[in-house]
């Protein structure tokens, strides 16, 4: 009998809730926790303000949007300045491409190296450019970003998809790659010279010449070269050449390269 006008009165409050939506809400509040009430208008951190406020996107704001340019590359000078104060430093501080677009003739880049402050990623890109085999010579530039720079040097397949450090750098328990030296120069413009690694410490031969400011990369890719002579041959490649899903249509090769 008592079981009865249990189920009795319980299936009143249902139907009574049921009628009564007012009812049933007060009773979920009063028994359930609402998770939304402390995070409502939270989300996105007010990014609309300040995009209206002049402080770009929500894909520009944070570490990227605020930092300082001008002290970074004081920084990136500063780096590069070390290779003047190193008195074991052997001088070999520069490095060129000589690219050709097309079969014509070739035009060249002069590549600075922060040499004193990257021994082993300078080493490494010196290497492989007086490699004469399976070198920087005769390969091809496979990628071009409008919006980051032109990829080369990938000296296995020729198409980005694969890549190796010079043997004297590699060691036998990574004998294709080495580890992240150090994110000392920052991506703040054109003309920035840095290796494209696949991951964490796999730094092999492939690398990137940014066209604009990159800050993405930094803490990501270790830059370790800058443009000294010829920044107008890359802007002209990145500007001037057709690309389908950004691989070139006309073949864009390093015909010579060295050491200065």
């Amino acid at each position: 009998m008592m079981n009865n006008l249990v189920r009795t009165s319980a299936s009143k409050a249902i139907l009574l809730s049921r009628r009564n939506p007012a009812i049933a809400a007060s009773a979920a509040s009063s028994s359930i926790r609402c998770m939304a009430s402390g995070t409502r208008g939270a989300r996105g951190h007010g990014w609309l303000q300040k995009y209206r406020a002049g402080l770009g996107g929500r894909h520009l704001q944070g570490r990227w949007h605020y930092r300082n340019n001008e002290e970074l590359n004081q920084v990136n000078d500063d780096v590069f300045a070390m290779n003047k104060k190193d008195a074991n430093s052997d001088n070999n501080n520069e490095a060129y491409l000589d690219i050709s677009v097309g079969g014509e003739e070739a035009r060249r880049v002069v590549i600075e190296l922060a040499s004193a402050a990257l021994p082993k990623t300078t080493e490494n890109f010196r290497l492989l450019c007086q490699e004469k085999e399976n070198g920087y010579e005769s390969t091809s530039l496979y990628k071009i970003e409008k919006t980051v720079g032109l990829c080369l040097g990938d000296v296995i397949s020729n198409d980005g998809t694969g890549g190796r450090c010079h043997p004297d750098v590699g060691t036998s328990g990574s004998p294709f790659a080495f580890e992240d030296e150090g994110f000392l120069v920052s991506h703040t413009g054109p003309g920035i010279v840095s290796m494209m690694s696949p991951g964490v410490h796999r730094n092999d031969s492939r690398f990137l010449i940014t066209t604009t400011s990159a800050p993405q990369l930094d803490g990501r890719f270790v830059a370790f070269g800058r443009i000294k002579e010829g920044m107008e041959v890359v802007n002209d490649i990145a500007t001037s050449i057709f690309t389908k899903r950004g691989r070139p249509t006309v073949d864009v090769k390093i015909v010579g390269c060295g050491v200065l």
